[in-house]
């Protein structure tokens, strides 16, 4: 699901993404995960917390998730570009 999202947002960003990940982050507050997002030898990160992957899964993304992968994208852009 979060595969999809991510697509979608860099394509309509412009960034071609080889590779999207999200790896299991510490459990704080609720659990947090780390999403990893790939492109021509460059990569990002950002922290992405349970709440916001289940308001995904029931389709109703967070508009704070979407400025998250934004943001990443618009880094990963920026390293592609340099």
């Amino acid at each position: 699901m979060i595969n999809k999202f991510v697509n979608d947002l860099a394509t309509h960003s412009g960034v071609k993404i080889s590779k999207v990940t999200l790896n299991g982050g510490s459990d704080v507050a609720c659990q947090d995960y780390i999403l990893g997002i790939s492109s021509k030898g460059h990569s990002v990160k950002t922290i992405v917390n349970q709440l916001e992957l289940e308001g995904l899964q029931k389709c109703s993304p967070s508009g704070f998730l979407e400025m998250k992968i934004k943001t990443a994208l618009e880094r990963l852009k920026i390293l592609q570009e340099s």
